[in-house]
This record gives structure tokens, sequence and C-alpha cells, in this order.
């Protein structure tokens, strides 16, 4: 039995399909309805007893929530995949169902689940997390099929599963290297081959091997599975009596003392690699240049289009001149696959090394050897870099996808190869765009002293790499050297490019950003508006770098108070990207997701919802869940629906996406505060004011550390303090409260600013609530001229304004001039939100309405 790769085999009982008849090695014919799984071994010897112990396991009726699971625990080279596979095939005549899944990126789970939906017909659409839910509810319910078997293979971290694991009468093995499963998992040990288990691989592999003969060659390589498979691959390949292979293994087992060779193998295990390479290098240069290669590459299947590429036939063509097409590689692929060096799987394509295999390789090298191999490979990828393609576009992922692994594995950072350099920085964008924030701020943090010292301060792709730095550093809460960077590197591009290049602009926007971040919002748009002016100028308006810069001003109008402004330049740039970029690239729908505030600002919460809810579908469809602009999206659903009279549909959704932030970015990310304050609102809009209470607490305290006393958000949620305070039946503590953060927002936003009009509303309420009638009713007659001209008379929130300043009026015992205001405003209300709306209803009665100061992504 070969073995393709390290495994530990964990399984999850629910209630069993029959326990079925004994392990037998007569293979079942018949295949479930439902069946995708790799091929089996053709040479698949023995293991009859953990067979029959996996099988007794995962028929025991057991059902668990959480995975009641095992795990086989083993020297990589031991076969537990394979025993995997071979279990999935041999019984498969006992299930209705059976899927395999390649778990060694978790990002790819979900993809797979998605197929398996569409595989059993679920409704489910083009979104990938709804047809996920759809395949998992499925196979929870036992419909349409009731016997079920997913296997994942290779999956590291039990936390990236755990999502993913049904319940249900089905069986789930997990195959793992991560020996953390066996905190989850009771341990099932599977040794070595036994002797005789060796023995009958190697005769049935080499014809007329000899028991003796075949006895002695399994003495040699330790009866490890993956050895004899490769022992039992190169004598039916050569025909070398074994005799001979015994003498070279001697002989190599002496070279192979003097290597650092894996920890935990003898060195005649190491040595049946050596007897094959070098054989092979007798035959074929060029395949052994590819092993080298490959052995620098990553551990987990290498997508053969990665492979043919010119880097590649280059490569090979340095050791064999006849090597330098694509025709070459493909027969170096061949051999290597003959010879049992590496698995090659013609139906997905892809060549894999165990990972002894690499290790064997790599000891062999000089490090002189190392160094070059390791630059062939970085142009190899390089090579492998779709053309012109877009690394902020998911649509492109899949393709970088292949490339990462191997990237980190030859670890590229020093070299001297532009196109090397280029990757990196791509490798950099796109952790930033997943919101992989510690792998970019690591990552970038190792570049950028080498590239400064290696390249120079004013090196184009060291000033490119610092740029990129910047954004990391911002998004990472890092603002003031976020600051510092971009200023920095502004400075040098207007030195080496000139004032009006579009690097140097677009660094200057990166600035602009950086103030929009700490809290200085006019400088902001002063910057930005000087920018964008002179990108479109420079770039033309449908350039992506000048969408890009009319995106962010519109940013900076919505923060400085002008949604209208906003919602033009937005509505405009939509158009645009639409048109450049297309429906579905997720600038497009960061776009549309801005254009829905503005509606909603503007008090169009219909319109806003439509909007949202085509954004959500788009990014449902993407295989790569919980992205930093769907999860913004989702919290802006949230204020959507609590503000369309739909709370509790409101506080589903806010608490859903905080959930995700939280598992994705912890709790002082500014994006989840966002998010927490959307949660805290509906909290408050369904009743729950001691949960929003402490809810606005904790994010105004995690504001006040990350942005300081005086930002305006850290005001805001202060603010929105006081509110849920009155709302909790303390007026007076939200009077207390309330007038000094009142002032402060005067201070830093002005006074006309709706963060500043809101609040002085909020305190309105407060102060009457306390019996203060008298000093509130400036303060609301102030908030409902400013509501009046900002928004416009027949605006909810103007409504509202109204609503509360007559009910003041009534107190005051001015009870004519209030029944007229109140009737104008609850009339106007109902038309305009409905009439059992929730601020119509507390209009009805006479309650005063609080205006929550909503935050946003910057």
């Amino acid at each position: 039995m070969v073995a393709a790769s390290i495994r530990d085999i964990h399984f999850h009982a629910g209630t069993a399909p029959s326990a079925g008849p004994a392990v037998d090695a007569t293979p079942v014919v018949r295949r479930p309805v439902h069946f995708k799984a790799p091929p089996r071994h053709p040479s698949f010897t023995g293991r009859q007893q953990v067979l029959e112990e996996v099988r007794r396991r995962l028929g025991s009726g057991f059902a668990a929530v959480l995975p009641s699971s095992r795990t086989l625990y083993g020297l990589g080279g031991i076969g537990k995949t394979q025993i995997a596979l071979e279990y999935a095939h041999r019984f498969r005549a006992e299930y209705d169902l059976v899927w395999w899944i390649d778990a060694e990126q978790p990002e790819a789970i979900a993809a797979t689940l998605a197929d398996l939906a569409r595989d059993l017909g679920l409704p489910v659409g083009d979104g990938v997390g709804q047809a996920v839910d759809a395949a998992l509810a499925a196979l929870r319910r036992g419909e349409p099929v009731a016997r079920w078997l997913l296997v994942f293979d290779n999956a590291d971290d039990p936390a990236d599963l755990l999502p993913y694991l049904p319940g249900g009468a089905g069986h789930v093995l997990v195959t793992s290297r991560n020996p953390g499963w066996g905190r989850v998992a009771e341990a099932l040990p599977v040794t070595v081959f036994s002797r005789a288990e060796s023995v009958a691989h190697l005769c049935r592999r080499v014809g007329g091997l000899t028991g003796a003969d075949a006895d002695a060659v399994a003495e040699a390589v330790g009866d490890l599975p993956l050895a004899v498979e490769v022992a039992a691959a190169w004598l039916a390949a050569t025909g070398m009596p074994v005799g001979s292979y015994l003498d070279q293994l001697r002989g190599a087992t002496a070279r192979v003392l003097s290597l650092d060779r894996p920890v935990d193998y003898p060195a005649s295990v190491a040595a049946t690699w050596s007897v094959s390479i070098a054989r092979l290098r007798q035959q074929s240069p060029a395949a052994v240049r590819l092993l080298h290669l490959c052995a620098l590459m990553a551990p987990e299947p290498i997508a053969m289009r990665l492979l043919y590429g010119e880097a590649t036939a280059a490569a090979l063509a340095r050791h064999h001149p006849a090597a330098g097409d694509p025709l070459a590689v493909a027969d170096a692929i061949r051999l290597i696959g003959r010879y049992s060096l590496a698995r090659v799987d013609a139906v997905r394509r892809t060549v894999q090394l165990h990972r002894l295999v690499q290790a064997v390789i790599r000891s062999a090298l000089t490090e002189e050897e190392h160094r070059a191999a390791a630059h062939d490979v970085h142009l190899v990828l390089a090579g492998a870099r779709p053309a012109g393609a877009d690394v902020d576009d998911p649509a492109n992922w899949p393709a970088f996808i292949e490339i990462w692994p191997h990237l980190s594995a030859c670890d590229p950072r020093a070299c001297h190869a532009p196109e090397a350099r280029h990757l990196l920085l791509d490798r950099v964008r796109y952790l930033w765009k997943r919101g992989a924030l510690a792998a970019a701020e690591t990552l970038s943090g190792d570049l950028a002293p080498l590239w400064t010292r290696e390249l120079g301060a004013d090196h184009p792709q060291t000033l490119h790499l610092l740029f990129r730095r910047a954004n990391v550093l911002r998004s990472f809460g890092r603002h003031h050297d976020a600051l510092a960077l971009d200023e920095d590197v502004l400075e040098r591009r207007r030195a080496t490019l000139g004032p009006h290049h579009p690097d140097t602009l677009t660094t200057a926007g990166s600035v602009g950003a950086d103030h929009r971040v700490l809290g200085a919002f006019r400088t902001a748009l002063a910057l930005d508006l000087d920018t964008h002016r002179h990108l479109r100028d420079t770039l033309g308006p449908d350039d992506p770098r000048t969408l890009s810069m009319a995106h962010n001003l519109a940013i900076d109008h919505r923060l400085a108070g002008d949604s209208r402004t906003a919602l033009d330049l937005d509505r405009d740039t939509l158009r645009r990207r639409t048109r450049v970029l297309g429906p579905r690239h997720p600038y497009t729908l960061s776009s549309q997701y801005c254009l829905a505030r503005d509606l909603r600002d503007l008090g169009d919460v219909a319109g806003s919802l439509v909007l949202l809810a085509e954004t959500t579908a788009h990014f449902d469809a993407l295989p790569f869940p919980d992205l930093p602009d769907h999860l913004r999206t989702a919290a802006s659903t949230a204020v959507s629906l609590r503000r369309a009279g739909r709370p509790a549909e409101a506080l589903a959704t806010a608490a859903g996406a905080h959930d995700r932030y939280l598992e994705r970015f912890g709790a002082d990310d500014l994006e989840t505060l966002v998010c927490a304050a959307a949660l805290a609102a509906a909290h408050g809009a369904v009743g729950d004011h001691t949960a929003a209470r402490a809810l606005t607490a904790d994010i105004h305290r995690r504001y006040r550390r990350r942005l300081g006393e005086d930002h305006p958000f850290t005001l805001a949620a202060a603010a929105n303090l006081a509110l849920h305070l009155r709302a909790g039946g303390d007026p007076v503590g939200a009077v207390g409260h309330g007038e000094p953060v009142l002032a402060a927002l005067g201070g830093a936003l002005g006074d006309r600013h709706p963060f500043t009009v809101k609040a002085r509303l909020n305190l309105a309420n407060a102060r009457a609530g306390a019996g203060r009638h008298h000093d509130a009713l400036p303060l609301h007659l102030s908030a409902l001229a400013d509501l009046t001209e900002l928004s416009g008379p027949d605006h909810p929130d103007t409504l509202t304004a109204a609503a509360n300043l007559a009910a003041t009026l009534r107190a005051l015992g001015r009870t004519d001039e209030a029944t007229a205001r109140h009737a104008r405003a609850l009339a106007a209300l109902a038309d305009r939100l409905g009439e059992h709306h929730p601020c119509t209803d507390a209009v009805r009665r006479w309650e005063a309405v609080d205006q929550d100061l909503e935050p946003q992504p910057f």
C-alpha cells in the first residue's frame, strides 16, 4: 500500500447505517448515487485489522453533537490516507453518498460542500455560504440521503473543521497531521506494515519475486508502507535482481548517514529513495531536476499548471538541453510517477511528493544546489502568476491559492528576481484583502528592511511594498505608524516620480485615509478633493485608481456629514465601476454597499435594503466566506432592518455578523466595533436596554483605547451610551453623561454635524425625561431646525424630532401647539414608515424617540 502523505485519521460516528459484513478484500461493485473520491490505490495490501476497527467504530451507532473521534497515529509514510481511501471505496455500497473533501486549505472546504449541495439538487442558487448551510442541513436531516460518509483529508486545526461537521446519522472520517486532534479524539494506533503485509505487497507488485527476497527487501526498508511501495516500483521498473538492489541500498545508506536525514527514520528508509533517484538521474537528468524543484515546494499537491510553463522548461533545460519544452516536463512527470517518487493525479492534474521524499532530496543537495533550485522555484511560481490578474478580485484568487503554499515553502524573500518580488507584493496585498492582517503585517515587516537594504529606499518596488505595508498597518490599528510611513513614501515618490504621477497620487490618497482614520475628517476631505481632481485630470474619470479615489472621497463627505454629496458621488462611481470592472467585482460591490448607506442616511430605507440584498447575494456567491466587505454588508443590513421596523431580524443579523467579526478579527478591530454598535442598537430596539447599555459601554472603552478620548467615534459611542441610559430608565445619568459629550462633539465636528445634532436631540429627550422641560426646549428647537435643513422636512429623523418637540411642549402646558405639531408628525411618519412601524407607534404614544449615532468603516 502506498501512503501519499503523513496523516492521522479521526472519525465521527452518528447513528450508523447497519454495521454491515465483516471486512473482506473483495471490492464492492455498487457505487452510491452520490460519489466523489480519488481512485483507490490499485495495489492496496493488508490492513485488515485496521479496516475492521475503523468499520466497527463507525458502525457503533453512537450519536453525538460534537465529534466522537478516534485517531490513527503513526509516522509519515504509514498510509493513513490510503486507509481512508480504501475504506471509502470498499464500503461504498453501505452508503447513499460518499464525498471526499481536500481540507488542507480551509477555504476550499466550503467550495467542495457547495458542490455537494448542487450534486444533491438542493435549491441554493449561486451562494456558496447558502449552499454549505443547505448541504450540512440536508445531511443532518438525512434527506435526501440517509446513509452518508464524509472524508475530510488532511485537515489541520480542529477549529477550522468543526463548523463543517454536520452531525446527524452519517459518518465522518478526518485525516490530519495535527496532533492537536488527539485532544478531541481517542487514539487508534497504526504502525508499519506487518512483515506479512510487506511481503504480500512486494510480491503483488513485482512479478516473480520470491517470498525470501521480498522478506529481505521489507527488512531493509523497515516495513514502512511508503518505502515498501517505492522499492516495489523500483524493482518492477528496472528488473534488477534483489541482491543488487540491496547492495545499492547499503551503499546509499552509508551516504544517507552523512546527511541531515529526517528525524525518526532509519538511514535504510531514506536510502530507498536515494537508490531510485540515482537510477532516475542516469535515465533523465531533467526528471531529477524537476524532483529538486518539487522538493522545495510545499508538501501539498502541486497544480500541474504551475509546472507547465516556460520557467520550468528553462530550469530543466539548464540540466538537460533537450528538455526545454512542455513535452519534456510531461515526460519528467511521467518518470517520477513511474518510480513512485511522487503521486501523479491525472484527474486532478496535480503532482505531490511525500514530505519524507522531499526531506531526503533536500538533504542530498549542497548549499549551492539548494540555492540554485530555490531560485528556479521562485521563477516557476512567478511565471505561473496569471497574466494581468488583479489580486484584489476574488475571481482570481483560486489561481493565486495554487501558488501561495509553495511560495511560503521556498522562501523567496531574499530573491533578486523582480518577478519574485512582484509575487510577494501580491501576497501582501492578498493577505490584506482577505483580512489576514497579522500575516500581512509580519510578511511586509520582514520584507521592508531587506528590500530597503538590497534595493534602496527609493527603488520602485521598495516604495510599493512600503505603500502596501502602510495599508496593512492602518487596518492593523497602528494608525500613526501608517501615517508616518505613507508621508515618507509620498515624499520619496514626489521626488523621484513627480507630484502628479499616478503612484504619487495614489500614495496621497493613502495619506488621506490615514487622516480619516485618525478622526481628522475635514483634513482628509480637503486632501482627497485635491488628489481626486489630479487623478481625474491625469488618468481620466474611468481609470480604476480614479474610481478608488472617488470612492474614498465619498466616505470623506459622509463622515463630514454630507450624505447628499456622498450619494451623488457613490452613484456615479458605481455606474462607472460596473462598466469598467463588472457588476461582481468587489470594488463595484463596495460602491453598492456605500450607496445603500447613503440611501439609508437620506431616509430611503427600503431602497437601502434592496441594494444590500443584491450585494449580499453577490458576496454569498464567492467561495471565500467572511470577507471584510461581506461582513460589512451584513452589519449594514442589520441597521437598515432596524430602521425599517424589523427589530427581531435586525438583532439576529447583527448578532450573526458580530460573532463572525469576533472570530475573524477580534473585539478591538474597528470594523468589529462598527458592527457591535449595530448590535447594541438592535438590542435597544427589542427592549433589551441592559444588553444595549453594557455593549455600548464596552464599545466606548475600546474606542477610547484604540482611537483616543476625543476621536469622533469615541464621542459617538459615549453619546450612544447616554441614549441607552435614558432608554433604560436613567434620564438623570443620561443628562450627566450626555452634556459633556455634546460639547466635545461640537468642538470636534461642529455644531451642525449630524452626530452633534443627534446628540443634542437625545440630550433634549434626557432632560425632558428628568423633568427639565424648560432646559430641553431650546435643544429640541435647534435640533429640529438643523435636521430640517440637513435632511429635509420629510426625513424620518426630522419627523421624530418634531414629535419629540411636541411632547415637551405638551409637558410645558402648550397643549394646542403640541397637539397640532404631534398630529402633523404622526401622519407624516405613518405615511413614510407605515402605521405600525415602531417609531410610529412610539410617537402615537407621545414617547420620546432617540437617534443613535452610527459609526462607519473608514
